[in-house]
């Protein structure tokens, strides 16, 4: 699985105003305090996107057929992307384009995402599990988008939301790729 232009784009704005907020703070009210914060918020950023081990599941007759489907998945959600991707770039040409519009779309592709997900009729265990980790992943972000375009300059409270989630979405790549390397 691999992250579209449009995702990586959101995912760059959302990490560029963690780094936004972190760079704003005021250099000389750093106590004691704000370093252990900083400690923690580094812990809790990197237990975001770190990603579990692979759990090792049972070889299963059903194996391929819930490969293919979340391959499938991944192929269709590509394709939406890249059409939401190509409406957004006509609609700006034009100047159509509004910051609504555009939010409205990407929450959208969200919906789009867990729509699909949760569509796909898994058989495994562990294809269940990887679809979980993706729906986590989405959920997630669905809440992260609403939070930061519902905040009145576009921030977010906490800034390690930027990447919640994001173990998830690894630790699903990971495990359907290990998945994938078990087939003959």
């Amino acid at each position: 699985m691999r992250f579209t232009l449009t995702s990586r784009l959101f995912m760059t704005a959302l990490i560029a105003s963690v780094v936004c907020v972190s760079a704003c703070s005021p250099k000389n009210e750093k106590s004691e305090y704000a370093k252990t914060d900083s400690a923690d918020a580094s812990d809790e950023l990197k237990q975001q996107i770190e990603a579990k081990p692979v759990k090792v599941f049972a070889i299963t007759p059903e194996d391929a057929n819930d490969i293919a489907l979340l391959e499938q998945y991944d192929q269709n959600f590509n394709e939406v992307s890249a059409a939401l991707e190509n409406d957004l770039k006509e609609l700006e040409a034009q100047g159509n384009l509004t910051e609504d519009m555009k939010n409205q779309r990407k929450r959208d592709l969200i919906q789009s995402s867990l729509n699909m997900l949760k569509e796909l009729d898994l058989k495994t265990e562990q294809g269940r599990y990887i679809q979980g980790l993706f729906a986590l992943y989405w959920e997630n972000q669905m809440d992260v988008y609403s939070e930061l375009v519902n905040s009145p300059e576009n921030d977010l409270q906490d800034p390690t939301d930027a990447v919640k989630g994001m173990g998830d979405y690894y630790t699903a790549e990971a495990q359907l790729k290990h998945w994938k390397s078990q087939q003959k």
